[in-house]
């Protein structure tokens, strides 16, 4: 009797192994991600997909662009101060509209001061800085002779404009002291040696015998009595009569007007506030004595209103 052997069922003997013992051990690595990690870079995708140049730009490159910027800068701010900047070498423009009304000196005069106005101060070398109603102040306290300054500064150019417009000049007065020019109001604006050395032979020229000093920009006579005088020459001059001289006594109030080619003067009253009826009392008596032939050898007096008195 032959004895078999016995093999045990393969599927028995596995359904003997544990759950872990059947369950494969996990790959060494994935296939499959690697591939689609490596893929992106190769083959016809990585040709379509265009080269990204490099955020490192070279050295020299940055600071080349700076250094442009600098000079950029340097340039905007040197044409911002060319701009702005102000020369001390003042243009003087008269505002003169007659020859009556002209300068009484020469406009070198003016622009010399006004520069040194300007030169003084460091802050006037610039436009927006500079003190244009303080220049003002200092020329017509200079000069009194001026009736207005007024400073503009340009936009585009560096020189400053002074215009100027005289005071109206209304006649030269002779005192002990000197020769002045006085305007309209009776202010002193010019001030000379003598008549000749103001250089004003349009203007009418009054001796002025009170013994009084005078000084520049202050009051000489009222302005009322510059008008009477003003007014009285007017008058004469219509009737062909020349006016050689003209005295202010230093009996107060009286102005004595002495005429050419006449042996006798004229004596007013200033505070009558009527020049026009006292010259015409003065040419309606002197047309009645030239028609009785008779000629004064002294003086025609008319200071009384209405009434006039010769000697």
């Amino acid at each position: 009797m032959r004895l078999r052997r016995h093999t045990a069922n393969p599927l028995t003997r596995r359904q003997k192994l544990s759950a872990d013992d059947l369950t494969p051990p996990p790959p060494a690595f994935s296939y499959r991600a690697q591939r689609s990690e490596e893929a992106r870079g190769t083959g016809r995708q990585a040709q379509r997909e265009p080269t990204r140049p490099s955020d490192d730009k070279p050295f020299g490159h940055f600071w080349l662009q700076r250094f442009g910027l600098i000079i950029l800068l340097l340039a905007v701010m040197a044409s911002a101060v060319n701009i702005l900047s102000l020369s001390t070498d003042a243009k003087i423009l008269p505002l003169a509209t007659d020859s009556s009304r002209s300068l009484l000196r020469a406009t070198a005069v003016y622009e010399n001061a006004a520069t040194q106005q300007l030169s003084r101060s460091i802050w006037n070398r610039n436009k927006i800085t500079v003190n244009t109603s303080q220049l003002n102040r200092q020329l017509l306290s200079q000069f009194p002779e001026l009736g207005s300054v007024s400073v503009t500064v340009p936009l585009l150019a560096h020189r400053p404009l002074v215009y100027i417009e005289p005071a109206d000049p209304a006649l030269i007065l002779v005192t002990d002291n000197g020769a002045f020019v006085i305007d309209a109001t009776g202010r002193a604006l010019l001030k000379g040696a003598n008549p000749a050395a103001l250089s004003q032979p349009r203007l009418p020229v009054i001796t002025d015998q009170s013994g009084l000093s005078l000084q520049l920009n202050r009051q000489a006579l009222s302005a009322d009595s510059v008008s009477f005088i003003q007014t009285v020459v007017a008058q004469l001059a219509a009737k062909q009569f020349t006016v050689s001289g003209m005295t202010l006594p230093a009996a107060a109030s009286e102005l004595d007007i002495h005429l050419a080619g006449q042996p006798y003067f004229v004596k007013f009253n200033l505070q009558s506030n009527n020049a026009k009826g006292e010259a015409g009392t003065f040419l309606a008596t002197i047309t009645q004595l030239h028609r009785q032939n008779i000629t004064p050898s002294q003086y025609v007096d008319v200071r009384v209103d209405g009434r006039a008195y010769y000697k």
